[in-house]
C-alpha cells in the first residue's frame, strides 16, 4: 500500500516543480485579492492591476538560483503596485517566500541588507499609495518580517547541518576505501614476502651445496649455481612487485632515485657550507665498503645532525669525523658553542628518528653537550659479519 509520504518525497526530488507550484499559488492569491484603494475583497479592479499582481509572484520561479535578486525584484514590483493605489487583500506571500529563501541560503551578514531594502520599499509604497492604515500595515510587516527571519535561520542551520553531514559521509566513504586498499596491499605484501623468503632460502641452500661440492662434483655445483641464478631472478621480480604494492599511489618520479651513501657525504657538506655553516671534515682509518643500508643510515644521521647545527647554532663551527675502527664505524658531528640559541632538544622528532635508524642496524647513538660548550652526536655502527671477516 503506497505511503502517504510518497507524494511529498516526489516533490522534494523535483525542486523546479515545487517552485512552479509556489509561484502559481502566490500569483493566484495576489490576483484574487487585488482591490482598489479603500476597496475590499471581491471589488472589481482593472485588468492591469491583476496582471501587475501576478507579475509580483513570477520572480519566485528563480528564487533558488538568485534569491536576493528575486526578493528585490518582487518587492520593487509590489511597491509600484501599492503606489498606484492597489492593495492585496489576501496578503503578499511572494515577498515573504523570497525573504525566507534569502535567510535560508545566506548568513545574517549577507541577508540583512536586502531585508532592510524590502522594509524600506514597502514603506515607500505605503506612503506613495496613501494607505489609511499605515501604522497597522507597518506593524504587521515587522512582525511577519521577524517571523520570516526566524524560520529562514532555522532552515539555514538545517541546510548547514545537512551539508556538513554529507561532507562527513563522503569523507568516511573515502577513508573506508583507502583503508580497504591499504589492507589489501598489506595482504598482498605478506604473500609476496613469503614468496621472496622461500626464494632466499633456496638460494642459501643451493649456495651452501655449491660450496660444499665445488671441487668434488663440479657438475652438481654448476647445477646449484644455475638454480641460484634462476631463483635470484624470480626473487628480484617478486621484490619489484612487493615494492610496487607498498609504494604510495601518488609519489613524484624523482622520489625513486638511488639512495645516498657515504660517497655523497662531501656533496652534503658542500651544500651545508653554501647555506652559511662552517664545517670541517676528517676521515680516520682505512675506509671499508659498507652495505647500502648502513651507508644510508650514516648519511641520514650526518644530514640530520648538520641540519640541526644549521638551525640551532648557525654561527657555530661544526666538525664531521668518520672513523673506520676495527669493529665499527663511528660518525661524530660536533659543533662549538653558540650564543644565539640553545642546543637541540634530545627528545625532538629528528633526534628520535636518528636513534631509530641506528637501532635498525644494531648501532647506538649518543648525544649531549660537548666539552667546548657545544653539542655532539656520535653514531657507532657495528660492521656486518662479512665486513668484519674482510
Amino acid at each position: 500500500m503506497p505511503s502517504l509520504a510518497q507524494p511529498f518525497q516526489l516533490l522534494r526530488a523535483r525542486p523546479a516543480l515545487i517552485d512552479f507550484l509556489i509561484t502559481a499559488a502566490s500569483a493566484t492569491l495576489l490576483a484574487l485579492g487585488a482591490a482598489p484603494r479603500g476597496g475590499a475583497f471581491g471589488d472589481p479592479v482593472e485588468a492591469g492591476a491583476v496582471a501587475l499582481a501576478v507579475l509580483v509572484a513570477l520572480p519566485l520561479l528563480m528564487r533558488r538560483r538568485y534569491p536576493i535578486a528575486v526578493l528585490l525584484t518582487s518587492v520593487s514590483i509590489m511597491t509600484v503596485y501599492t503606489a498606484l493605489g492597489y492593495r492585496a487583500t489576501l496578503g503578499e506571500p511572494s515577498a515573504f517566500i523570497a525573504a525566507y529563501t534569502v535567510w535560508a541560503r545566506y548568513p545574517p551578514a549577507k541577508a540583512l541588507a536586502p531585508t532592510i531594502a524590502w522594509v524600506v520599499l514597502f514603506e515607500v509604497g505605503l506612503v506613495l499609495g496613501e494607505v489609511p492604515s499605515f501604522v497597522a500595515d507597518t506593524t504587521r510587516l515587522v512582525a511577519q518580517c521577524l517571523g520570516t527571519i526566524i524560520v529562514g535561520r532555522l532552515g539555514f542551520l538545517r541546510a548547514d547541518r545537512l551539508v556538513e553531514r554529507a561532507v562527513r559521509a563522503e569523507r568516511e566513504i573515502r577513508l573506508e576505501a583507502e583503508q580497504a586498499v591499504v589492507e589489501e596491499r598489506i595482504r598482498i605484501a605478506h604473500e609476496l614476502h613469503d614468496v621472496v623468503s622461500h626464494h632466499i632460502s633456496v638460494i642459501a641452500v643451493q649456495a651452501n651445496l655449491a660450496r660444499y661440492v665445488f671441487e668434488s662434483s663440479p657438475g652438481t655445483a654448476r647445477t646449484a649455481l644455475d638454480t641460484i641464478t634462476g631463483t635470484t631472478t624470480e626473487a628480484l621480480d617478486e621484490l619489484r612487485r612487493l615494492l610496487g604494492v607498498l609504494r604510495p599511489p601518488h609519489r613524484e618520479p624523482h622520489a625513486y632515485r638511488p639512495q645516498p651513501g657515504l660517497a655523497d657525504l662531501p656533496a652534503l657538506v658542500t651544500r651545508v657550507r653554501e647555506a652559511g655553516l662552517t664545517v670541517k671534515t676528517r676521515t680516520v682509518g682505512e675506509p671499508r665498503r659498507l652495505a647500502p643500508g648502513q651507508q644510508l643510515c650514516t648519511y641520514r644521521i650526518a644530514q640530520e645532525a648538520l641540519t640541526n647545527v644549521l638551525k640551532h647554532a648557525e654561527k657555530a663551527c661544526a666538525e664531521l669525523v668518520l672513523e673506520y675502527g676495527e669493529e665499527a664505524l663511528v660518525l661524530s658531528v660536533r659543533n662549538s658553542a653558540s650564543e644565539d640559541t640553545p642546543p637541540p632538544n634530545p627528545a625532538g622528532q629528528g633526534l628520535i628518528g636518528m636513534r631509530e635508524r641506528a637501532r635498525m642496524y644494531g648501532g647506538s647513538l649518543e648525544m649531549g653537550p660537548a666539552g667546548s660548550g657545544g653539542f655532539a652526536i656520535v653514531l657507532t655502527l657495528p660492521y656486518l659479519p662479512q665486513e668484519r671477516a674482510r
